[in-house]
């Protein structure tokens, strides 16, 4: 089956799509309902052979046998930045709204359909439990962080991967953050930190300097990442206390 929508995705993205959504579809027959992209490669912050290819595959159903036989699929594609697919039903999907908002809109807002139906374009999650989730996320990040800070102590060896590890991990709910203030949420991470700073008036230039460094030298813009560690579970402090007051 020839795949659709390819124009949409990074073109380094592209290459191996073919190949693995054709072992997909001979190993799966008529369980394979749809392959969606979703994330980086269908935007511009894709960097060819550092981004992974993130996939979504929607089955007509999902159990041990099905999942053995992609084993070797899954394999081949690891060694291509493919990850191993999200494996949902239209079933799950429509169960687990409730529980993984943030999750389920990043695939709406950033997914391309390469083969199959649409199973995401319609998607609406309740604003509440969007809320819940933004604080939930948001005061983790803090205790993660204060954790890492203590653990890496007067070492301060580690802590430039913490903070580009959790920026990483937030950008999500960031994006979120902007959802439930009614706004449209930019695709480039640099730009959902800037709307973010303006939408809710806090400071989150911690935050762009460490989007901006790619040393990798335990320091951030020449600052040790150490102590921007510390201003950085404060920025977070206070979007965590934003999320609690929406």
């Amino acid at each position: 089956m020839p795949l659709k929508n390819l124009e949409a995705i990074h073109e380094k993205a592209r290459a191996h799509l073919d190949d693995y959504v054709a072992g997909l579809d001979t190993e799966l027959g008529s369980d394979l309902k749809a392959v969606s992209v979703y994330g980086s490669a269908t935007g511009a912050d894709f960097v060819p052979g550092r981004s992974d290819i993130n996939l979504a595959a929607v089955l007509g159903r999902l159990d041990e046998d099905v999942l053995t036989r992609l084993l070797d699929v899954v394999k081949w594609g690891i060694g291509k930045r493919i990850v191993p697919p999200l494996m949902l039903t239209p079933e799950y999907i429509e169960a687990s709204l409730d529980v993984f908002p943030i999750e389920f809109l990043e695939i709406r807002d950033s997914h391309v359909v390469i083969m199959g139906d649409d199973y995401f374009s319609s998607l609406e999650v309740d604003r509440d439990r969007l809320r819940l989730e933004c604080e939930s996320q948001l005061k983790a990040a803090v205790l993660r962080t204060r954790q890492a800070y203590l653990e890496i102590g007067w070492r301060k060896k580690g802590a430039e991967r913490v903070l580009t590890t959790s920026l990483t991990s937030l950008i999500p709910v960031f994006r979120a953050m902007l959802r439930l203030k009614g706004l449209a949420p930019p695709r480039g991470k640099a730009d959902v930190v800037a709307a973010l700073g303006d939408a809710f008036g806090v400071e989150t230039a911690t935050f762009l300097a460490v989007l901006r460094d790619k040393a990798g030298d335990e320091r951030i813009e020449g600052v040790e990442a150490h102590a921007v560690l510390a201003r950085y579970i404060d920025e977070i402090s206070d979007l965590a206390g934003a999320a609690d007051a929406l």
